[in-house]
Parts: structure tokens; C-alpha cells; sequence
């Protein structure tokens, strides 16, 4: 009778293990899908799809989709784009974390969450030609091609009315970086 109920114990135990290893890749869903999207895997996503650590998100052409991440972190990929979320760690009591995401073509626009805003060192943005960082904002990369990214700064900017904080956003080609602090102004990255 012991026996069975070590048995028991241990398949819980294992089961939970398991259920928890499985829903703590989960980082994001698909807030929408127009057309051909599917990740690294081949498999369709759609509307509502749920995106889990290390997925790569492929959108093909005339095709549109939104990734709407824990820490409301929203990734915009546009048609014949591609985007991987290399890290993701976020504890929402205290909206802290970090975000590692690599676009590896095509274009994306971003929209910074919790994890940025709290502190900006934990969103890295990884382009064919470097590596970006940001401070609560809205940009846009555009990965033309492995040798050209183009990087520009939406807002908020310095004199916002809405008592935001104004964007800034660190481009590096791994020798030499630049900050960009107005909406509207951007950086082109050259191999």
C-alpha cells in the first residue's frame, strides 16, 4: 500500500514538474495574423497562437502579424520579415526581466513594455549590422539586407505633452554606438 502511494506521489510530482517546464516558455500570443505566418517549426499561427521562448516568428509576403508579449512588450512584422525571442524572463510583481530578441530580416516596429521602461539595459535588440538597446519607446528596425539596418525612433520624444518617458535608443556596430533621442531621426548600420 506504501508502495502505491510512493508511486503516486512521485508520478504528481513528475507530472507537475513537467506542466510547469512546459508553461514557463510561454512568453506571448499572436495578438493578430493576417495571411502566411509560422514559426521555426514550419507550424501555421494564427490569431490568438501562443509564442514560447526561442520561437521564431516568419511572416511571408502580404502578410502582417502582431506579438504581444508578457511584459506588454508589442512587436509589429511586417510582410517577408523574420523575428526570434532569444531571451525572455519576466517576474510581473515587480515588472522586471530581460528581452534578447533577434530581427533577422525585414522590418519590425517596437513597442517597449514593462521590462524597458524599468530598466533599459534589459531590452536588447540584436540586427544583421548590430545591436540595439532602448529606454521606453517606439521605433522601428529595417533589416534590408545582412550588410544594412536602418533604425528609426518613433516617440515619445523629449516634449511630449503626455508626461512620458522620452525615448532614447542605443545603436552599436560593435565598434562604434550612437544615441538616438529625437522621433523622427535614425540610423542606417553598414557591414
Amino acid at each position: 500500500m506504501n508502495c502505491f502511494r510512493n508511486f503516486f506521489i512521485l508520478l504528481f510530482f513528475l507530472v507537475f514538474q513537467t506542466i510547469s517546464a512546459i508553461s514557463a516558455d510561454f512568453i506571448g500570443v499572436l495578438g493578430f495574423a493576417i495571411g502566411d505566418i509560422e514559426n521555426q517549426k514550419g507550424q501555421k499561427l494564427v490569431n490568438g497562437s501562443k509564442i514560447y521562448f526561442g520561437d521564431t516568428v516568419k511572416v511571408k509576403k502580404q502578410s502582417n502579424a502582431q506579438v504581444l508579449l508578457l511584459d506588454e512588450t508589442i512587436l509589429t512584422v511586417g510582410e517577408d520579415s523574420e523575428v526570434t525571442i532569444n531571451e525572455f524572463i519576466y517576474d510581473s510583481k515587480s515588472k522586471s526581466g530581460k528581452i534578447v530578441s533577434n530581427i533577422l530580416s525585414g522590418t519590425v516596429k517596437v513597442m517597449t513594455g514593462h521590462i524597458s521602461k524599468n530598466n533599459p539595459e534589459d531590452l536588447e535588440i540584436k540586427i544583421p549590422t548590430g545591436l540595439l538597446g532602448t529606454r521606453g519607446t517606439e521605433f522601428v528596425v529595417i533589416a534590408e539586407s545582412k550588410n544594412k539596418s536602418t533604425v528609426v525612433l518613433l516617440g515619445p520624444g523629449p516634449n511630449n505633452s503626455l508626461g512620458m518617458t522620452p525615448g532614447n535608443i542605443e545603436v552599436t556596430d560593435g565598434n562604434l554606438s550612437m544615441n538616438i533621442s529625437q522621433p523622427g531621426f535614425f540610423s542606417t548600420i553598414t557591414n
